[in-house]
Parts: structure tokens; C-alpha cells; sequence
């Protein structure tokens, strides 16, 4: 099993996002290689919003690559995140990717596993629950649909501070990371061994005797991802 969360895959060109993308496409490569499953938890995309099948033409590598993902057998499981929740159309009944809109929980070698993109638990300004409902209701939904696709991606691009210069792109506070270590630990309370999230860019991995809780970091800082099979969860960063 390979899971990401919040890399953030952008339509905008530049070195850094250019060498993003590449690595990016050298991990997807590996998990076909493996015969895996991949797990995507959310914010893969810096933003995507599906109308009429469009892809945008600089995603179209990684697109690609998620197809041959499905092609070669390796099943991909997307929790919506809060920057590309809107993937239900092209890649969900085209390439078949399976879609979950909050969490999803499984079970494997009588392991019980609770994944989640966890922007519904931590977020700035008591506002974006309603923001967050608002964004994910159909009627909202039909009316960004009436837009020129490409006015919604500058739209989208535009609001992303991670289209930012990397110094500039703020840090989740302590508290906030705290407040999702506490909500993962609740999970193997609830009954879960492995509880794993995003949202937070912020890599940790704790085990013990009550079960395994993971933040999978980000793309942009980290290049961080989970790694599960017969030996265990890894947490494994390839930039320090």
C-alpha cells in the first residue's frame, strides 16, 4: 500500500513545480512497478475540477500515469481534499478510480485501517465549515460548471497559497497539528490500528501498544508518503 496526501499538483510551470511533477511521476512508476495498491488522501492535485472530461494539458503526464496505474492492475482509492474534492466525472468514470468524499475505512490482515484528508477536523476561522458545505453542494457545483473551464483553474490556482514562492507558503500552527494528532488517537480508541491523515503538511508517525497514528507530510517540503506491507507502516521522507 502507498499513500499520499497533499501534493499538490499544480497547473502552473515553474522549476520547482516542474521537478514536483517529475518526482512525482518516478513514484507512480514505482507503485506500478510494485502491483500495489495507492491510496490518495487528498490534495493531490492543487486543484482539479472536472467539466467535459477537461484535463488540463501540464497534468496530462500525471493523468497518464495514474491510467496506466488502473491498466496494470493496481487499484487507486481518492478521499476528495479541500483543494480537488470535485474529481468525480473523468477520473472517477473514465479512468475508474475509486472516489470517497470524507473517509474511508478497511480492513487488511486483521488490521483495521481509518484514512481521511482531515480538513473537516482542522481548519483556520470558524467560518469554513460553512465555506466547506457551500463548496461541496451540487447547486454550487452546476454554477461553476456554467464558467469557462479554464476561468475555474485560474479561479482555483489563484485562492491556493501554494502557488506561493516555497519561503512564503505558511506552516500549520503547533496547535492545529496537535488538535489532528488527538483526533488520530480517538480513531484507535474508536477501534482502528492505523489512523492516517493529510491536511496538515506536517510528517509524524507514532506507534504503540494501542495502535499506529501517521500525518503523511506533504509533497512540497517533504516529499513524504506512507508505506504499508507484511512488515509494517513506514513513514518514508525523501527530502530532508
Amino acid at each position: 500500500f502507498y499513500f499520499l496526501s497533499d501534493n499538490h499538483i499544480s497547473t502552473r510551470r515553474d522549476p520547482e513545480r516542474t521537478k514536483r511533477t517529475t518526482d512525482m511521476l518516478t513514484l507512480l512508476d514505482e507503485i506500478a512497478k510494485s502491483g500495489g495498491t495507492l491510496f490518495i488522501l487528498g490534495d493531490f492535485f492543487d486543484f482539479w475540477f472536472d467539466k467535459n472530461n477537461y484535463v488540463p494539458p501540464v497534468l496530462e503526464p500525471v493523468v497518464d500515469a495514474l491510467k496506466r496505474l488502473l491498466e496494470g492492475g493496481v487499484e487507486i482509492h481518492y478521499i476528495g481534499g479541500n483543494h480537488d474534492y470535485w474529481i468525480e466525472g473523468f477520473l472517477t468514470r473514465e479512468l475508474g478510480i475509486r472516489f470517497y468524499p470524507d473517509a474511508l475505512g478497511f480492513e487488511w490482515k486483521g488490521k483495521r485501517f481509518y484514512c481521511q484528508h482531515g480538513d473537516h477536523i482542522v481548519y483556520i476561522g470558524d467560518q469554513y465549515p460553512w465555506i466547506r458545505k457551500v463548496l461541496r453542494d451540487p447547486l454550487s457545483i452546476g454554477l461553476l460548471k456554467l464558467l469557462p473551464i479554464k476561468w475555474t483553474y485560474k479561479l482555483g490556482e489563484h485562492v491556493s497559497h501554494y502557488n506561493r514562492n516555497i519561503p512564503d507558503i505558511p506552516h500549520v500552527s503547533g496547535l492545529l497539528v496537535q488538535k489532528m494528532k488527538d483526533h488520530l488517537e480517538q480513531k484507535l480508541q474508536d477501534g482502528y490500528d492505523i489512523a492516517l491523515t493529510g491536511h496538515v503538511h506536517e510528517p509524524y508517525f507514532k506507534s504503540g501498544e494501542n495502535g499506529a497514528i501517521a500525518i503523511l507530510g506533504d509533497w512540497i517540503h517533504h516529499r513524504s508518503y506512507g508505506y504499508m506491507d507484511e512488515n509494517g507502516f513506514k513513514l518514508i521522507r525523501l527530502k530532508k
